[in-house]
Formats: structure tokens, C-alpha cells, sequence
């Protein structure tokens, strides 16, 4: 994959290098057409031919020509050298490399029924190696791709489907996201767009500011033209302009409030149009791609026609060229209702469009990740499923040369009890299990030679913190925790529970009765509970519960006084521990 990457980086590297002669070659030839327009005005001064007038005008229209061809050519250097950088980071991150990617912190929060205890946001978080979104409702999107649950068998299949679409679809995936990244705008701009949409332009129910700028239009024009052959008839757009500026007056301040409200947005607006653009150019299988498809051509035309509005109506910033086109043509009237009435059109679909953009932003991150790890395997989740087979699955953050992958399969027992040292692997693998899940929520393939499982909700208590602004203790807030898993029990809520260590703020025989009571409540109930533990106590349960509960292991070896963990989970209860082994040898005790 890495050479995938490379291949591509090195194409577009081609690529750039010729597109930097071509505009190097563009100044040039600017730089030559203002000298041949001075030489040709120079001349024709000199020599009293005015004809020689017509090639320096041809070549002030060619100079122009080339204005607008350089910007053309500049974006397309600006997008190649982001293509460039994709895939720069893109084999970065196949060497777990994520740094060039946003974590997502904004998103943490410790009340979440698992993002927090899963390490989902943040610096080195699952969110961080997924996230290459650049639109302004991506990242909420993918977020809540993450933690949002799913349980539903035909929405599982659904997104896998869409998610195996996308991920040949390199070309698609990086085009879009350069695109994106080359958008210069501002955090709000968005929610600015979506008011000004919401909002009645102030002009709409008075219809003479609909009529009257056609009609000074036409006025104007005709003045204008008639001075041309009769210079005198210019003296009557004196009383013109002075009747549209007094029209105009009483509506400077609103206008000035309204044209701050969406200045400068058409360049966010045309950045939009080009994603939904790209989307339309493209051709896919699945029914939901093909209707995001469909949707994007009508969108594109219509935010593009409202982009090229909003770029006219800055054109009044301009103190001449604005005072100009108010005082012949009632400018403000026109524009005002040209942009309500576009809105008028569009007001119910403008969130919904700009909503394509941002869910493809996040389903072409998910795509990257499935395309980064050929060797990982789609999730069987199955409405009918109790329990859970995991063959070789492993974390999907930790590093192929350190992982360590583990296999079990659970049938119809309730709560899966995992014993086992300090540092031998407990909690990683109950963070394995949490985010393959997630992973399978999302229609990711997941760290895993086979994973299948119902369509559980998924719940966990492994991280829980005290709070000094709520002025709560941390045994209070890990009670409310487990109070929330048990509501949901009684619910009859589908679950599946990672808790790691129970009770962990109390002594140990009122730990160990909780806990016990805890297990002895989620036997009754359709859930898959797995609970690591130091307490082997518990591991008596099995006995007493068969079929209901089961005891698995992660043991620690001690080898020529030193500590070893093959970080491998087994069936039954752990035999060595090793706090004190540790103690001894770092000389806190004897």
C-alpha cells in the first residue's frame, strides 16, 4: 500500500513540476503583452497612426485573458501539490504515523456510553487514524459514525456495501479532498450561510423594489445611449441618480447588515459546488451513492448560481463601482430580490445539499481506512446472533510488529470473566473488543481474521472519573455508571458491556459483593458482559452459573527474575500475579 501511495505521490510530483513551467511561462508572456501595449501606444503617438491603437487594445484584452488563465493554472498547482501531500500522509499513517490528522477533541466526552473509555478522540485516538475530512459538518459526520450505534442487520450490510464502494474509489476520495482542503474560509461561514437561508430578505413584500429597478434600468440605458449622439441628454441623469440614491437611502443601513451577513462567502459557496460536482461526475453501484449522485448535479448548478450572486453583489463594496451601479440601476433593489428569490427556490434543500457534502466527506474517511488495511475482514452482525466469535483480533491502534491478536468464541453465556496479572492484557483486549465494534458500526472492516456478533448496543465502564465541578467523588460517578448499564438491562436493551475491574473505589469484600450482585443481575438479561478482574473469587460463579457465565485468563511468567506476558487470553482462571514480584524487585518491599 505504501507503494500505492508512493506511486501516486510521485505522478502528481511530474505532474507539478510541468504545471510550475506553465505559469512560469504565463508571467512571461503578461509581462511581454504590457510591454507590446506600451510600445504599440508609444508608437502610435510618435507616428499619429491610431490604428496602431487596435493591437495594444487587443493585447490589454489578451493581458486580461491571461489574468484569468494564471488563477485557473495557480489552483491547479495549489490542488497537485495537496494531492501530493495526501499521499505524503496517507504512507505516513501506514507507518501509524497520524500526527498530520485532527483528533477530534472537540468530540470527548466522558458521559458518552463508550467514546471515552475507548480512547475514540484525541491525540493517538481510533478518530485521529481515521479522520482525513476537510469540509466544515465533516467531522461531526465521522464522529458520529463512531458514536452512534447501530442495530440493525440491513444497516450494517448497507454501510459495509457503501464503505467497500468507496474504497477502490481512490481517485474519487483524494480529487475531493484536495478540493476541500483548498477551501479558504472561515469556521462560521457555514452557519452564516444556513441563517442568511432561513432569514425573509427585508425587500420581499415591497413589490416596487422589485419593479422599479427594471424600469431605472431601462432609463439609464436609454439616457446614456441618446448622449452618446447627443452628448446634452447626459445632463438628465442627474435627476436619475439623485431619485435612486434617495430611494436607496432608507435601506443603506439594513443592506449594509445583510451584505455582511454573506460577503466574501461565494468562494466557500464555489468550493461546495465543485465537491458536489465531483460527486456528480462520478458513477456508482450502490442505491444510496447513486442518490447522493443524483441530488449533487441539481445542487452543484444551484450553489454555483448562487456562489456567482454573491460575488456580484460584493461588487458594491466598491465605493465607485457600487455608487455607479445604485445610482443608474437601483443595484442593491436588484440583487436583493434576485437572491431572495433564489432562496425562495432552494431554502429546503440548501442544508440537506451542503449535508452531502459533509457525509461524504466522512464515508470517503472511513473508505480510506478500509483501503489502508487490505487484511482486515468485515464483520458478521446477525439480528439472530447471541454472543461473540473474534478469530485473531487485535487493536487496530497498535502496530502490526506489536500486536499480539487473540481468538475466543462465546455462545450464550451472559458475562465473560477475564482474570489475569497487572500489565498482562486485560484492558487492551477489552478495548479490542469496544472498538472493532465501533469499527463494525461504522461499515469498517475491523482488526480481525473473523468477527461476528449481534447487533449489540454497546456500553462500557472501564475509565470512569470524579468530578470536583459536580463536586462528585469517583466512587459516585463509577455508581452512576453502573446505574445507567443496569436501567438500560432493564430496558431490554441488547447489550454489550466492557467494565474493567468493578467497583474499584471501595474495599474488597464490598467490591467483590457488588460485583458478584452486578454479574448475578446481567445473567438475567440479554447482554454479553465481559469484566476483567484481579479478584479470582469470582471465578467461582462459572460453577454456580454454568452456561451463564465463563471464565478466561491472561497469564504472567516469571523466568530468570524477570517478568514476562505472552498477552494471550485462554480459558480458565489466572494462576500468577505479580504486584508483589514487582514491588520486590523495583525495592519497595522486601
Amino acid at each position: 500500500m505504501d507503494t500505492e501511495y508512493g506511486k501516486r505521490k510521485a505522478r502528481f510530483e511530474v505532474l507539478l513540476q510541468r504545471q510550475k513551467k506553465v505559469i512560469a511561462y504565463i508571467s512571461i508572456l503578461r509581462l511581454l503583452l504590457i510591454a507590446g501595449t506600451i510600445y504599440f501606444i508609444v508608437l502610435a503617438v510618435r507616428s499619429g497612426y491610431d490604428i496602431l491603437l487596435v493591437p495594444a487594445g487587443l493585447m490589454v484584452v489578451m493581458f486580461f485573458v491571461f489574468v484569468s488563465y494564471h488563477k485557473n493554472q495557480h489552483d491547479k498547482k495549489r490542488l497537485l501539490e495537496e494531492l501530493i501531500a495526501i499521499n505524503d500522509e496517507e504512507a505516513g499513517a501506514l507507518r501509524h504515523d497520524f500526527s498530520s490528522f485532527r483528533g477530534g477533541e472537540q468530540f470527548i466526552d466522558p458521559g458518552h456510553p463508550w467514546s471515552y473509555d475507548l480512547d475514540l478522540f484525541g491525540e493517538r485516538s481510533l478518530y485521529q487514524s481515521l479522520n482525513r475530512t476537510a469540509t466544515h459538518t465533516g467531522p461531526e459526520k465521522l464522529a458520529e459514525y463512531l458514536g452512534t450505534p447501530v442495530t440493525d442487520e440491513k444497516e450494517f450490510g448497507k454501510r459495509q456495501a457503501v464503505i467497500r464502494e468507496l474504497a477502490e474509489k481512490i481517485n474519487l476520495r483524494q480529487h475531493f479532498t484536495a478540493h476541500a482542503r483548498m477551501m479558504d474560509t472561515e469556521e462560521q461561514d457555514l452557519g452564516r450561510i444556513i441563517e442568511w437561508s432561513a432569514a425573509q430578505v427585508f425587500v420581499e413584500n415591497k413589490r416596487w423594489t422589485k419593479i422599479l429597478p427594471v424600469i431605472m434600468t431601462f432609463v439609464s440605458a436609454g439616457i446614456i445611449t441618446a448622449g452618446i449622439f447627443h452628448p446634452p441628454v447626459f445632463r438628465l441623469l442627474v435627476p436619475v441618480v439623485l431619485l435612486n440614491l434617495s430611494l436607496l437611502s432608507p435601506f443603506f443601513t439594513r443592506t449594509g447588515r445583510y451584505q455582511e451577513q454573506v460577503s466574501k462567502k461565494h468562494r466557500f459557496l464555489r468550493t461546495y459546488s465543485t465537491l458536489l460536482e465531483i460527486i456528480a461526475a462520478e458513477t456508482f453501484d450502490h442505491p444510496r451513492l447513486r442518490r447522493f449522485c443524483d441530488d449533487s448535479q441539481d445542487a452543484s448548478r444551484a450553489i454555483r448560481q448562487l456562489s456567482s450572486m454573491l460575488n456580484l453583489f460584493d461588487q458594491r463594496l466598491n465605493i465607485l463601482v457600487g455608487f455607479t451601479l445604485n445610482a443608474l440601476m437601483l443595484f442593491d433593489f436588484f440583487m436583493l430580490h434576485r437572491l431572495a428569490s433564489w432562496n425562495r427556490r432552494h431554502r429546503e434543500d440548501l442544508v440537506r445539499w451542503l449535508d452531502i457534502a459533509g457525509e461524504s466527506d466522512a464515508l470517503f474517511s472511513l473508505a480510506g481506512f478500509a483501503f489502508n488495511h487490505p487484511g482486515y475482514t468485515y464483520p458478521g452482525v446477525r439480528n439472530d446472533h447471541t454472543g461473540l466469535k473474534a478469530v485473531q483480533l487485535g487493536h487496530p491502534m497498535i502496530p502490526d510488529e506489536k500486536r499480539v491478536d487473540n481468538s475466543l468464541t462465546i455462545d450464550n453465556e451472559r458475562v465473560v470473566l477475564i482474570t489475569g496479572a497487572n500489565m498482562a492484557g486485560k484492558s487492551t483486549f477489552l478495548r479490542s473488543v469496544g472498538v472493532n465494534m465501533v469499527l463494525a458500526y461504522a461499515g469498517c472492516p475491523v482488526c480481525a481474521a473473523e468477527f461476528v456478533t449481534g447487533p449489540y448496543h454497546l456500553f462500557s465502564g472501564m475509565r470512569t472519573s470524579d468530578s470536583l465541578k459536580d463536586e462528585e467523588s469517583y466512587f459516585f460517578a463509577e455508581i452512576k455508571r453502573l446505574k445507567k448499564i443496569v436501567d438500560r438491562m432493564e430496558g431490554n436493551e441488547k447489550l454489550l458491556i466492557l467494565l474493567d475491574e468493578v467497583l474499584k473505589g471501595t474495599n474488597t469484600t464490598d467490591k467483590q459483593k457488588g460485583t458478584r450482585g452486578l454479574i448475578e443481575r446481567a445473567i438475567g438479561h440479554d447482554v454479553l458482559c465481559f469484566i476483567a478482574t484481579h479478584d479470582l473469587s469470582l471465578g467461582e460463579m462459572q460453577e454456580a452459573h454454568p452456561g451463564k457465565i465463563v471464565n478466561y485468563c491472561f497469564e504472567s511468567y516469571i523466568e530468570e527474575l524477570e517478568l514476562h506476558f505472552d498477552y494471550t487470553i485462554r480459558p480458565g482462571l489466572a494462576k500468577n500475579m505479580n504486584a508483589s514480584f514487582l514491588m520486590k524487585k523495583m525495592g519497595i518491599m522486601r
